[in-house]
């Protein structure tokens, strides 16, 4: 038996994924059927569905200004329409390419290949990953700080959660800004490729923001205020399909843990994936509507993915070239073999202790 190609290894790849994905969704569609049913004899409210809607593409075009920021603290020429476009593209692909980074590569070799400063145009997709997962959780562990007192074990337990994952996007970032939390790191696991290749990555980004720790910090609070509307739209969508829904509290707690399931590298927004967690950390606060309000959720990610894909169409013949060049996107701010100073191919020069 011949074995795979090399060049279909990928794609093969994408189909098991897929071929998970709707199963996990099949077995959640089946697993609810009765509620679904309930549901269509009611009739969603759509009218409520589309405030939903609203809010979550408010905090889609948030987080697209976020990075606009991001990107001009470097001091790099980048306008709003380009980021509101690349945006859009980003958002595309990262419901298509499994894990929710997909979109990531696509704006980082946009950059990479239209400034000088590749390495920094980089780091700020990086950086704006991280922000976005640390507002996410931040949010969540000040909410369950303030509702510690009057909730459940089981619902602690999700604080505990958010608490954790806090702490560790915090670590990630930390290690980014302070050379001396780096230099040791980098030391010790200069073997392990991809780690090294992801504290060098780490040392680029704090390298280029450690002087505008204001604009980081006001990028925090703008992600947060992102994740707010998510979790508005979250209940509100779940408002439509059942009479009765969970507290706003438990939203802020129980949601920014489903949504961060949406990385996993499964398509579509880890479809299958998402429902069945958010299923799960539901029933933690005694409600059954998790994974509808999830599937509907992902209606609203499709919607607003269904603009991004007219946004795509419009450029599609530099957004093509673009994806060609996103894998090698990573690449250009890789180690080299030569030791703790890295050269990317225009000359400059990034010391390993940032």
């Amino acid at each position: 038996m011949t074995p795979p190609s090399r060049n279909s290894r990928p794609l093969l790849g994408y189909v098991v994924r897929l071929a998970i994905g709707l199963g996990l969704l099949g077995l959640a569609i089946w697993a609810n059927r009765e509620q679904i049913g309930q549901v269509l004899e009611r009739r969603p409210d759509f009218a409520l569905f589309g405030v939903g809607f609203a809010l979550y593409f408010a905090g889609v075009i948030l987080a697209f200004v976020r990075w606009y920021f991001l990107v001009r603290a470097l001091g790099l020429p980048f306008r709003m329409r380009d980021a509101m476009r690349l945006g859009f593209i980003g958002l595309l692909f990262n419901m298509v390419v499994p894990g929710a980074v997909g979109g990531d590569f696509v704006k980082a070799a946009y950059l990479m290949r239209e400034q000088s400063r590749k390495t920094q145009a980089a780091a700020s997709v990086a950086i704006d990953r991280l922000i976005g997962l640390l507002g996410m959780f931040i949010l969540a562990v000040a909410v369950g700080a303030f509702a510690w007192g009057g909730v459940e074990p089981p619902v602690r337990r999700l604080i505990g959660a958010a608490m954790f994952m806090t702490l560790a996007v915090t670590g990630v970032m930390a290690v980014a800004f302070a050379p001396p939390l780096y230099r040791p790191l980098a030391t010790r696991l200069a073997h392990r490729r991809r780690i090294s290749h992801a504290l060098h990555e780490l040392a680029v980004m704090g390298s280029a923001y450690r002087r505008r720790m204001d604009v980081v910090l006001a990028t925090v609070v703008m992600s947060s205020l992102t994740h707010v509307l998510n979790v508005l739209a979250f209940m509100i969508i779940g408002r439509s399909i059942f009479p009765v829904v969970p507290g706003l509290a438990q939203h802020f707690l129980i949601v920014p843990l489903v949504l961060f399931s949406t990385a996993i590298p499964l398509p579509f927004g880890a479809l299958g994936v998402s429902e069945q967690i958010s299923d799960v950390l539901f029933r933690l606060a005694d409600y059954d509507g998790g994974a509808l309000t999830m599937m509907a959720f992902h209606v609203a990610q499709y919607l607003g993915s269904l603009i991004a894909l007219f946004v795509y169409l419009a450029n599609a013949r530099q957004v093509r070239s673009l994806t060609e060049e996103a894998p090698r996107a990573s690449d250009e701010a890789a180690p080299t073999a030569g030791g703790p100073h890295h050269t990317n191919r225009l000359g400059e020069t990034t010391p390993a202790g940032h």
